[in-house]
């Protein structure tokens, strides 16, 4: 206990009238706060029921909609052309070849033909990948420069299979590096 805390102990056992009067007040003041409490939700309680009545009568007050039959509701689905891919492509091609030269836009209309653009869509996923494209490339010119400089110093003649072999290493190499690669990232 405090020095103050004490002082007030020892003065109300000394004082025991002035500790029933603080008890008396005490609860007086708990019966104020409880009854201004339940004004107080009275009050809230008769805003809340008045708020109500406005609605309600706010509600009444306005003749209520006629149902409209489900046919009505339901609008059909607007065709636009924007959602058409193929045909939103076609006309992005259109515009940007309207920009280009005609030497340039000729060949754009060459090379985005259906059938070449189906044609190099497959073949870049298949034969010309990147890994493959590399692997080849950089497979024959080492093998293929290692081929000539070796038959040029002991004097032989090539036959011209040693570069299509270096591009088929390369490529199969290309590939086994990239599926070794996917493999390692699939881990991580």
């Amino acid at each position: 206990m405090s020095h103050e805390q004490l002082s007030d102990h020892v003065e109300r056992r000394s004082n025991p009238e002035s500790h029933h009067e603080l008890q008396a007040r005490s609860k007086e003041r708990l019966d104020e706060l409880t009854h201004s409490a339940d004004n107080e939700h009275d009050t809230s309680g008769k805003r809340a029921e008045a708020a109500r009545e406005a609605i309600r009568h706010h509600n009444e007050a306005q003749p209520e909609p006629e149902p409209v039959p489900a046919a009505e509701t339901q609008k059909p689905e607007p065709k636009l052309p924007y959602l058409s891919l193929k045909l939103n492509y076609r006309q992005t091609m259109n515009s940007m070849q309207q920009k280009l030269t005609p030497a340039s836009r000729s060949f754009s209309k060459v090379i985005h033909a259906p059938v070449i653009e189906v044609t190099s869509e497959v073949l870049e996923r298949t034969v010309a990948r990147p890994s493959i494209a590399n692997g080849a490339l950089w497979t024959a010119l080492i093998v293929g420069s290692v081929f000539y400089f070796t038959a040029r110093h002991f004097g032989y003649m090539l036959s011209g299979s040693e570069m299509l072999f270096s591009f088929v290493v390369g490529a199969v190499l290309g590939l086994v590096l990239e599926a070794v690669w996917r493999t390692l990232r699939r881990g991580k």
